[in-house]
């Protein structure tokens, strides 16, 4: 698909059809190499030395923003256009969030402990993300944070003011920015007939969406791909060519393959090992899941243009190399887990909090394994109940 959607571009913009493609090819050698490293380092590693990572990941933040190139309206990369440090910056956080969260244990639910030191770790990180700006980046991390704080077993109330924080923050990033405010007034005025949208984008993928129709048009007959129809085919947008030549089949086939991939991740989380495991399993599948959505809905009109690639299908090396190498973590908490050993006796005692709305009767957020450890709970006290007795009746047969 990526060749399907370039091949005009780098015919016209670089004279060789395949000037993409051949290097999409060798970011994915690259991408698969890192996967297969990434899967033979034990996971654990990477929560030892969380902090440097982050570190690291922090000053390339800084360095964008200092000597950052200047790409459609924001400075995201460093090197010309060949690196996005933000791509890589995103799985760092989540490392740092998962080794910060899974630190605290039960304390998260304490604000001085939990909300607060939060809402400024991640407040930082927002701040730098937005002023290169990379409003769609930094909302992916938001959005993944608080979902690894509420699994931790933050209070509902705690993710209600993290959200009011995160909404006027934004608001005030998007009045402020002049780029990204135009970019929303025009999707605002383009919600009740994307194709006549002054948002050019919007208007040109959802004509691409259209014309697919339920079997496609063809791989390679996609007249979208034209210089002069949807800009960056090959890479935002390529899920509109894949909508287009594929049809309506295709791009639910591509919904299918992110909703394995999600019921994957998330099998791998509930039965991670370890409570840093489950968090980072959790983390790294939310983002590539969210990521893929957020794509979706600005090619459907949903969502106002973000610039997000799709994981693992739009061109670009640096977005693919982070999948790549995110998935190869992922395979290595899977190789972790014990047969016949369920997720809470490896972990030992789950230290996450509890829903509370006031209810009598309270469930765990992770139901399957609290669960199973209610039930060896009460079979290990009846036992023990039994054992009480059958003592006490031997000692009264004694005596008599």
């Amino acid at each position: 698909m990526v060749f399907s959607a370039s091949f005009a571009q780098g015919r016209l913009g670089y004279e060789q059809p395949y000037y993409f493609i051949a290097k999409q090819v060798q970011w994915s050698v690259l991408g698969i190499a890192a996967l297969l490293i990434a899967m033979r380092i034990d996971y654990r590693i990477w929560e030892r030395f969380s902090i440097p990572l982050m570190g690291l990941g922090l000053i390339s933040l800084i360095a964008v923003i200092a000597i950052g190139k200047e790409t459609y309206g924001s400075a995201r990369f460093l090197f010309g256009s060949s690196i996005q440090p933000s791509e890589p910056t995103k799985i760092i956080i989540i490392i740092y969030i998962a080794t910060w969260l899974a630190s605290k244990g039960e304390r998260i639910r304490d604000v001085r402990v939990g909300l607060l030191p939060f809402s400024v770790l991640l407040g930082a990180v927002t701040v730098l993300i937005v002023t290169q700006p990379d409003i769609s980046t930094a909302l992916l991390i938001v959005i993944t944070a608080s979902i690894m704080f509420f699994i931790a077993g933050a209070e509902l109330r705690q993710l209600v003011l993290v959200g009011l924080g995160t909404a006027a923050t934004f608001g005030l990033a998007i009045r402020y920015n002049g780029y990204a405010r135009a970019r929303i007034e025009r999707y605002v005025m383009s919600i009740r007939n994307p194709l006549e949208s002054a948002e050019w984008q919007s208007a040109q993928s959802a004509r691409a969406i259209i014309n697919g129709g339920p079997l496609g048009v063809g791989v390679g007959n996609s007249a979208a791909k034209y210089p002069g129809y949807l800009p960056l085919s090959w890479s935002d947008n390529i899920f509109a060519i894949i909508g287009e030549e594929l049809g309506l089949l295709g791009a639910l086939l591509v919904i299918l393959l992110f909703a394995v991939l999600a019921y994957r991740g998330l099998r791998i989380a509930l039965n991670a090992p370890d409570n840093f495991g489950m968090l980072l399993a959790t983390g790294i599948t939310a983002l590539l899941i969210l990521q893929a959505v957020l794509n979706a809905a600005v090619v459907v009109a949903v969502a106002p243009p973000t610039g997000i690639t799709l994981p693992f299908i739009s061109y670009g090396g640096s977005s693919l190399l982070t999948a790549l190498g995110a998935i190869g973590i992922m395979l290595n908490i899977s190789k972790q887990i014990r047969p016949g050993i369920t997720a809470p006796a490896a972990r030992g005692k789950l230290a996450y909090a509890s829903f509370d709305f006031g209810w009598r009767k309270r469930r765990t957020r992770l139901s399957g394994a609290s669960g199973s450890r209610t039930v060896g709970t009460r079979r290990g006290q009846s036992a023990n109940h039994r054992r009480a007795s059958a003592g006490r009746a031997g000692r009264t047969r004694s005596r008599a």
